[in-house]
């Protein structure tokens, strides 16, 4: 009762502050000053403007020093607007448009004569950059840019790649300024879109799928900003990316689409290789069918617009074994296929694969002028997905197919916006609510997953082990308010923001169990060898395994903001923002104890004391505790510079403090991973018992079978810092933009980050390194015993802080805005980005364990970002020309240049060489002579496989001085991500021929497209190859052992003389190296 009473106070507390306070960027808006020709104000001056597609009309009156506001106007066009004081004669101006957030700046001067006007500062142009509102970096994608962008995906990563300073990552994932994926805000139609819980690399719902979270055919425009220095805008530390959806109009208008590609529709297997070896795609399709339609209820009063899409895809995963870096053969690999199948259980094959999506994407909106004061726009969305997902071999790696995930995923959104305006003041109210319901499981029967390491490379089958025992619900309701207050040069904003979530989740990993072994020899004959190590993730408080199970985190949480702003024009061509935003994060629920309070209370008072014994800091952390709510403070100051007051030079910047909302499933770890739900083994044969191989999923391993009597406390425990924060930046940048020659626009923009709060992890639970080291060599790195201080628990995870780490981008840009059928843009970028702990996984465990490094992973160096830009070249041209009054042909095309992606050297070692037992992470030492590494024989003289010592220096050597950075860091231990693939430039094309009909008054559309990605590769295979390491760190190295004394290693190398051999082609999906095509058909009708 206690509980439900809290509940209704919280949603009490956030209705209270939204009737009260404002926010959210979904409009435009316009402001200025009206005066005489003498530059005396007139006050009580007229401004109308109407959306003349609608009829919608706004209007104010000027105040007592000639200035006026027109906010919350709806975006796009046309409008037009009428100035009329009095005694005067009226001004109009028709044709304008309005982008995104922005607020044009209309000074009118007005005469009492018929004598032409001056001083008429109005820009018609879409996406102004010298509207005199921005500040700081921003990329507004238009309708028209949407239609011209060359994509296959449709999704939201294929136009957020037009921001110079952004780069889209695996999935989907976009990082932009060199922050976390997982760091920015996405909003549709001022609500929130983020996977709150932080699970999809795309940071959309449903985006685990693959599938995008919107048709792009229902999105009106949208923004993505980095720097905005108004702080109506928060939730990120990376980017805000804010979408509106179509409307309807007076007009009824729509479009009915077809998109079509197959096998022929794809190249032949990219790089360097022999004609003859060159493959098509097995046979797949892929298609896309959809339907928008909008218009009136009630002319220049109520509105419509609904949208359908229907997605079918098929992606092949090719792939050619004889690059495969590990020691199995084809007879090898069929031999374990066979035995796996004598368990009853099939694996799927390990040669090609197919990715499978199917998305299902309907949205209804309603708009509605209540009055000349009040307007309402109410919004739904239902997506449904289901994906099919294999996982990808490599050089290094095999996956039969079964190895993968099945993941059906479900959303629906919600959002209201009621918009006000009076002559002195504005509101708006957002309400969004969404829910989102995914199912991950893995792909055929159930089986315990294995590992088989296979020399240089590593064998999967089995049930991936992440998918046995997934389940995710999501409730989300946020609230965004705005008021507004206009005086004078002066607008002043209040604001309050709310979002309280509702999460249930369960995550249980390798319910089913996951062996490791150490050669495929071994697991053929498991009956008799043991594997290597062993784990496994299970119920405490029940006997369910995996799906079903008792044993998830269900909790909320609450985010609560308020903010103040002055916008204050100093002159007609300065304006400086300042204002301050509050933001609270609440733990409503602590973790549930299930009947255990005597475990926690006995962790906390005997467990942590024996870990600080050992000169851990526990922060405060605490069992069964989530940490404190903080007060984020973000002040923030931004300027506006017209230079000449002519809108041909401006110069903008600011300073500001930005709080990113933190991915839920990071403090969810806490409500399962606690000793008392979850409990879990973790056991290596070489600790004394054998692990004898058990095919039944249901009947596996407890921590009991390897000796410990009491199961609970078990498993690993997950435990943040009192004092723990979400992710906070300082950002400062400055721009200059200037308008040169054939109309183009020069932009030159320098951004600066500082963390002042990201996430660090350490595993208290190590026992630290006694002070011994390795000998032998000059790679003196610390050992530690692999021991652990509290035996009844695997790991026990401690999530802080840390304000190490930086990033910085410098951009020249050139843009152009449309003229004659022509637009474009061309830039180039540098971005540098460090970090500590880049927080790229979903499971606190593996932020932890994935990390490179030398000292140990509880000693972590900054080092380079996974997110680190380096140079990137982009060009956008589009060009569309009408001719003979029945046809136009729209021709663009998109040009990408970028660094490859970073990556680390490590030994390969599974993780043992410094004794902490986790996966293979120790940076390698780059020898400066043969001296630096004791390489020892393989095989034996006579062997077919025999490489003697001296030879695999040779070769290693030769490697070495084939990769620029070893050869630069000789002597020297390689940092992490210090090493980068090939820098690497695509093309996209895009033609659309369009014909026009005569259906009785109207004119209709029928539009034929043609969309080529990686157009350079359809021209030569070699050209727009990618390039991959798998996991971003390559295993250079074979550590052996030790010699008698036990700390100076042994090594063998039988790897390539050639950095180019160590690259896998990226040959997948729809952004593979071999290029695709794509077909549409599309019906226009209305006005368009």
């Amino acid at each position: 009762m206690k509980k439900t009473n809290k509940f209704l106070m919280i949603v009490a507390l956030l209705l209270f502050s939204a009737a009260t306070f404002a926010q959210s960027v979904t409009t435009a808006g316009i402001t200025g000053r009206v005066s005489d020709i003498n530059g005396e104000a007139l006050i009580g001056a007229t401004v109308i403007a109407v959306e003349e597609s609608t009829g919608t009309q706004y209007g104010t009156i000027a105040d007592v020093k000639g200035y006026y506001h027109i906010p919350n106007m709806n975006v796009g066009g046309p409008y037009k607007i009428t100035f009329s004081y009095m005694g005067f004669q009226p001004f109009e101006k028709d044709n304008i448009y309005l982008t995104l957030g922005q607020t044009l700046r209309i000074n009118t001067t007005l005469s009492e004569s018929a004598l032409e006007l001056e001083g008429v500062e109005i820009v018609a142009l879409k996406n102004d950059i010298f509207d005199g509102n921005r500040t700081g970096a921003e990329t507004v994608v238009s309708t028209n840019e949407i239609q011209e962008m060359p994509t296959l995906n449709r999704n939201l990563s294929d136009y957020v790649k037009l921001t110079p300073q952004a780069s889209i990552t695996g999935g989907g994932g976009i990082s932009i300024a060199g922050m976390n994926n997982r760091y920015n805000t996405i909003s549709i139609d001022g609500a929130v879109n983020n996977d709150v819980f932080g699970l999809a690399a795309s940071g959309t719902n449903g985006g685990q799928t693959g599938a995008t979270a919107i048709s792009m055919d229902a999105i009106d425009e949208f923004q993505i900003v980095l720097a905005p220095y108004d702080v109506r805008q928060g939730g990120f530390a990376g980017a805000s990316i804010n979408a509106v959806t179509r409307r309807g109009t007076n007009n009824f208008d729509g479009s009915a689409y077809f998109l079509y590609r197959n096998q022929d529709f794809a190249g032949k297997t990219p790089g360097k290789i022999e004609v003859d070896e060159r493959t098509k795609l097995e046979d797949f399709t892929a298609k896309t069918y959809g339907l928008r339609v909008g218009g009136p209820i009630i002319k220049n009063k109520l509105f419509f617009f609904l949208s359908a899409e229907f997605q079918r895809d098929e992606t092949p995963q090719p792939y050619n074994l004889s690059e495969y870096k590990g020691d199995s053969d084809l007879d090898g690999l069929n031999s374990l296929a066979n035995k796996i199948k004598s368990y009853g259980y099939d694996p799927g094959s390990f040669l090609d694969k197919t990715v499978k999506l199917e998305s299902d994407k309907i949205l209804a909106r309603l708009d509605w002028n209540i009055s000349k004061h009040h307007k309402l726009m109410l919004r739904h969305s239902y997506v449904k997905s289901t994906a099919t997902d294999p996982y990808r071999s490599s050089t290094t790696s095999i996956y039969f197919s079964n190895f993968g995930e099945y993941f059906p995923s479900t959303t629906n959104s919600f959002a209201a916006e009621l918009k006000s305006n009076w002559n002195k003041y504005s509101n708006s109210l957002i309400v969004g609510y969404t829910t989102v319901r995914d199912n991950r499981d893995p792909i055929g029967d159930k089986f315990p997953a294995v590992r088989v390491y296979d020399g240089q490379g590593t064998i999967y089958f089995g049930s991936e082990p992440y998918s046995t025992g997934n389940q995710l619900d999501q409730d989300i309701l946020a609230i965004n308010e705005n008021f507004t207050l206009y005086k004078g040069a002066h607008t002043v904003t209040f604001g309050a923001t709310g979002e309280l979530s509702k999460t249930y989740n369960l995550f249980m990993r390798k319910a089913f169990g996951e062996y490791r072994y150490g050669s495929l020899a071994d697991f053929l004959d498991n009956e008799n060898v043991s594997a290597l190590q062993y784990e496994r993730g299970y119920s405490l408080i029940d006997d369910v395994v995996g799906d079903g199970s008792s044993a998830a985190a269900d909790f909320r949480t609450l985010k609560v903001g308020f903010h103040i702003q002055d916008e204050w024009l100093i002159t007609n061509n300065f304006k400086v923002t300042a204002g301050i935003r509050f933001e609270v994060p609440y733990y409503l629920d602590q973790p549930n104890a299930h009947g255990h309070e005597a475990i926690w209370e006995g962790f906390n008072d005997t467990t942590i004391a024996k870990i600080e014994a050992y000169g851990y800091d526990m922060q405060g952390a605490e069992a069964g505790k989530m940490p404190k709510s903080q007060l984020m403070i973000n002040p923030r100051l931004g300027f506006n510079w017209d230079v000449y007051g002519d809108k041909t030079f401006q110069v903008r910047g600011g300073i500001g403090t930005f709080t990113s909302r933190l991915p839920l499933v990071w403090p969810g770890g806490s409500y399962t991973n606690n000793g008392v739900t979850i409990g879990g083994v973790y056991y290596k044969s070489q600790w004394g018992l054998p692990i004898a191989f058990r095919p039944q999923w249901d009947n596996q391993y407890t921590a009991q079978n390897f000796g410990q009597t009491d199961p609970i406390p078990s498993g690993q425990m997950d435990l943040f810092a009192k004092d723990f924060k979400y992710p906070q930046i300082l950002r400062t940048s400055i721009a200059i933009d200037k308008k040169l020659f054939w109309g183009l626009i020069g932009t030159v923009e320098a951004i600066y980050t500082k963390n002042i709060n990201n996430v660090l992890y350490y595993n208290v639970n190590e026992t630290p390194s006694e002070g011994t080291y390795l000998t032998g060599t000059p790679d003196h790195r610390p050992l530690y015993p692999g021991t652990k201080i509290e035996s009844d628990y695997t790991r026990i995870i401690l999530g802080t802080n840390t304000n190490k780490g930086y990033a910085y981008n410098f951009t020249i840009q050139l843009s152009k805005q449309e003229t004659k059928g022509f637009s474009g843009s061309l830039a180039y970028t540098f971005g540098r980005s460090m970090a500590v702990n880049d927080g790229t996984s979903s499971q606190n465990s593996s932020q932890w364990r994935y990390m490179e490094n030398v000292k140990g992973l509880n000693h972590l160096s900054l080092t380079y970002s996974d997110f680190d830009l380096g140079s990137r070249v982009i060009a956008f041209l589009a060009y569309r020309k009408e001719y003979a009054n029945h046809f136009a042909t729209s021709v663009s095309l998109f040009f990408n240049g970028q660094s490859g992606q970073r990556y680390s050297y490590v030994y390969n070692d599974y993780g043992d060489m410094n004794g902490e037992g986790e996966n293979p992470g120790n940076l390698i030492y780059i020898p400066e002579n043969k001296s630096d590494i004791i390489l020892v024989d393989i095989g034996a003289p006579g062997d077919d496989d025999y490489v003697s010592a001296d030879q695999q220096w040779s070769n290693l050597n030769s490697f070495i001085e084939s990769d620029k950075y070893l050869k630069e860091h000789r002597g020297d231990y390689a940092e992490r991500n210090g090493a980068r693939l090939p820098f690497v430039g695509t093309f996209d094309v895009r033609v659309a021929q369009d014909f026009y009909l005569n259906v009785g008054k109207s004119v209709h559309t029928l539009q034929v497209s043609f969309d080529i990605f990686n157009f350079a590769n359809m021209l030569n295979e070699d050209w727009g190859v990618k390039r991959y390491i798998t996991n971003n760190a390559y295993q250079l190295v074979e550590f052996d052992g030790f010699e008698a004394d036990g700390t100076t290693p042994t090594f063998s190398y039988s790897g390539s003389t050639d950095v180019d051999d160590i690259y896998s082609i990226d040959d997948s999906g729809v952004f593979s190296s071999r290029w695709q095509a794509q077909i549409g058909i599309r019906y226009i009708f209305g006005k368009h």
